[in-house]
């Protein structure tokens, strides 16, 4: 990896951020993907739409998911874009942060490709669900019921835990949720 992308994408803070976990990275980044692959066109039509609260509030969830992933360049993209959302000077500076997202995609799909794990998410052994859970949890995430049922099922909490775990998350008491998990 070059220099310019490690700017871009700091790989051993990522892996750090997972405890060493390169196949779990992989999944998260797998999921980075396809969650933000449409992003800079959704972003562009709340931008002609004049809806800056929707586009400073998508800003900011990207800005501390980068951050979290070690995505050095999109997490001072996002602050900085943040910055002109406030003073709504969006014309300009738009393309300069679409640039750096989408030069941060391609890195992030070339690591991904790179290590070539492409795994199927029923299979994903249960270590990764709880970790992938707790990291989710660690960023401050929304997780949903379905979401919380289909992780107590995968890793096979009892029906207790799952309420306990379920409880913890409802009253975004994310700290006691990830006690619980570890």
């Amino acid at each position: 990896m070059s220099s310019s992308d490690v700017s871009l994408f700091d790989t051993q803070f990522a892996i750090n951020q997972f405890s060493g976990n390169e196949t779990l990275l992989v999944k998260i980044l797998d999921n980075f993907i396809q969650q933000y692959q449409h992003f800079d066109m959704l972003l562009t039509e709340h931008l002609q739409q004049q809806d800056l609260n929707t586009a400073n509030q998508q800003i900011h969830t990207l800005k501390g998911v980068s951050g979290n992933l070690g995505m050095k360049a999109l997490y001072q993209a996002c602050k900085d874009f943040e910055v002109n959302l406030a003073n709504q000077e969006t014309a300009n500076t738009l393309d300069d942060f679409l640039q750096v997202f989408k030069q941060t995609l391609s890195v992030i799909k070339s690591f991904s490709a790179e290590k070539g794990i492409q795994e199927n998410p029923e299979a994903v052994p249960q270590q990764y669900d709880r970790a992938a859970l707790i990291a989710a949890l660690k960023r401050n995430e929304f997780i949903s019921e379905s979401k919380i049922h289909n992780y107590g099922k995968s890793i096979g909490w009892s029906s207790e835990k799952l309420q306990e775990i379920k409880l913890a998350i409802d009253n975004l008491d994310y700290n006691s949720a990830i006690a619980l998990l570890e």
